[in-house]
């Protein structure tokens, strides 16, 4: 069926539109007209989205459980292992009560204030079994956001330590604002929770931003929840956004049986391309040089690692230097976790930076034993070119034990020669 429309102005624009391409509006001459598209994503201060979308984070697990990337934290029996087949983590529990099993990435990811970002999860749940917990999101215990599968009371959670103590909004299925994906909402669907499900999680800071909750189904993004904070929190609604991905799986009360959570592969991106990264920082050893008696050995020259105050801090080293007084050929290796048991961790002077540094002593000791190996090279005699790192290389300094260590980032440096003076600098940047 056409439509045919005409101009009240009389100026000849006339003609038709299918009735599935337009709609007909008749309006007073000179009146403003109001259009609402639809079917298209806006931002939540209402703006047309248009940009196109950088990938912060993003993991497969094909061939392992990525422990460079993930940490796991068993408790009572809980494991988490890589099935090959399907190119997922299983992690599973037993019918002790308080066996559990974390997965956390050993980053903080990144996020870009005034900017949307999107965290998207493959996972597959089980038939809920009253007593298993199953959570996945951005959290680190204490602040952030995830979904929840308490035994078939699913839910939308916030979780926030602005207060002093860690509160918890939960927002249970029957009083979510969206979908509820029980078969009554708008889409008529029903998730299916022995199914592969894509879960997406899109979330704004500021302190008053919005968390949405949505699963990808049929190629459509279904909101199951909003939470809305600006004008209804006292406090921001988390204290930090730079958090952990998280997932959890717990035998709260020892339901019989072995319990399951399938983690697939996940991603984070930000609407727009990043531009600005944070403030730059930087430590230059001593510039008479540190000794490195014997030739051909690797010597810890400068490591750097985050505070304990800051361990959430984001910490991305971009530059480095290695020269000897005597402009020899020189060799270099860039360790994460290498042992060093010689020298004073030091704050920079910079109050507000994240960053510890330790510079080895002036007679260099080898107490290093290798950590893993990130980069390596050499530098001839007389240049002596600050060395970039690759941009697209992730060398952000990372947490251990759930967050509560830092990754220890280390510069070696090697002469073929005994007896040379090593000078090095190391320049990082830090997201405020």
């Amino acid at each position: 069926m056409q439509i045919r429309y005409t101009n009240d102005l009389g100026n000849g624009h006339s003609g038709y539109v299918d009735s599935g391409d337009g709609i007909v509006v008749a309006t007073a001459s000179g009146q403003p007209l109001s259009v609402e598209l639809e079917n298209v994503a806006t931002t939540s201060k209402n703006r047309l989205l248009v940009t196109n979308p950088e990938t912060v984070f993003f993991n497969t697990f094909q061939y392992g459980v990525e422990t460079d990337v993930w940490e796991s934290s068993a408790t009572s029996g809980g494991t988490a292992t890589h099935s090959a087949l399907l190119s997922v983590v299983d992690m599973a529990v037993t019918s002790t009560a308080g066996s559990q099993i974390i997965r956390q990435t050993l980053n903080t990811l990144r996020y870009i204030p005034g900017r949307a970002a999107n965290l998207a999860f493959a996972v597959r749940y089980e038939t809920p079994v009253v007593g298993i917990r199953r959570r996945v999101g951005l959290f680190n215990g204490t602040d952030g956001f995830y979904f929840e599968d308490n035994g078939g009371d699913y839910a939308c959670s916030i979780v926030s330590s602005t207060s002093g103590s860690t509160v918890t909004t939960r927002v249970a299925r029957a009083s979510w604002n969206g979908d509820k994906l029980d078969g009554t909402g708008p889409s008529g669907i029903t998730a299916d929770p022995t199914a592969q499900q894509l879960i997406n999680m899109k979330y704004e800071w500021y302190g008053a931003g919005q968390i949405v909750f949505q699963y990808i189904i049929n190629g459509q993004a279904i909101t199951i929840h909003t939470f809305n904070t600006g004008n209804i929190l006292q406090n921001p609604w988390c204290k930090t956004p730079f958090l952990p991905i998280r997932l959890e799986l717990t035998n709260v009360t020892g339901a019989s049986g072995t319990h399951h959570l399938y983690q697939g592969s996940n991603t984070l991106t930000n609407e727009g391309s990043t531009n600005y990264l944070g403030v730059g920082e930087s430590h230059l050893t001593t510039i008479s040089g540190i000794t490195m008696a014997s030739a051909n050995t690797f010597y810890p020259i400068l490591s750097i690692r985050l505070k304990s105050t800051a361990l959430q801090g984001i910490v991305l080293p971009s530059f480095i230097q290695v020269a000897t007084t005597d402009n020899t050929n020189i060799f270099y290796k860039i360790l994460r976790n290498a042992t060093v048991t010689q020298g004073t961790w030091t704050n920079m002077p910079d109050a507000n930076s994240f960053v510890q540094y330790l510079e080895s002593p002036a007679t260099g000791t080898t107490a290093l034993t290798d950590g893993v190996l990130l980069d390596a090279g050499m530098v001839i005699g007389g240049t002596g070119d600050k060395i970039k790192l690759d941009k697209d290389t992730v060398y952000q300094i990372g947490r251990s034990s759930l967050g509560t260590v830092s990754d220890i980032f280390t510069l070696a440096v090697a002469a073929t020669g005994a007896n040379k003076s090593a000078v090095v600098a190391m320049t990082w940047i830090e997201q405020r």
